[in-house]
């Protein structure tokens, strides 16, 4: 398993469920739910059935606008915890500070 696809959520037992957060080959990112159990039929009758929220590559930066937005909104702080976020993942980024 790669950082591209991870699981974010799990129930075991009779009625399962994984949510998979995931990165597409294309950069589109994808929220994928797999449910199996009795209390989750399909209209086939099957017990398991799959949901996914797929966001393509062109709307990721406004999906990650949004997302930061509502995680800093009247946080003064916003930039440290930022900075510091970004390096506890290791994602790049360029941190100034002016004299």
């Amino acid at each position: 398993m790669s950082t591209n696809d991870v699981e974010v959520a799990r129930r075991d037992g009779a009625e399962f469920r994984s949510v998979r957060l995931q990165i597409e080959a294309d950069g589109g990112i994808r929220l994928h739910t797999y449910d199996m159990g009795p209390k989750s039929p399909t209209a086939d009758g099957r017990e398991q059935h799959e949901l996914w929220v797929t966001v393509p590559p062109q709307a990721v930066a406004k999906l990650a606008f949004v997302l930061m937005q509502e995680r800093f909104q009247g946080r003064l702080q916003a930039v440290t915890e930022f900075r510091d976020f970004c390096k506890t993942h290791e994602i790049v980024n360029t941190f100034k500070a002016a004299p």
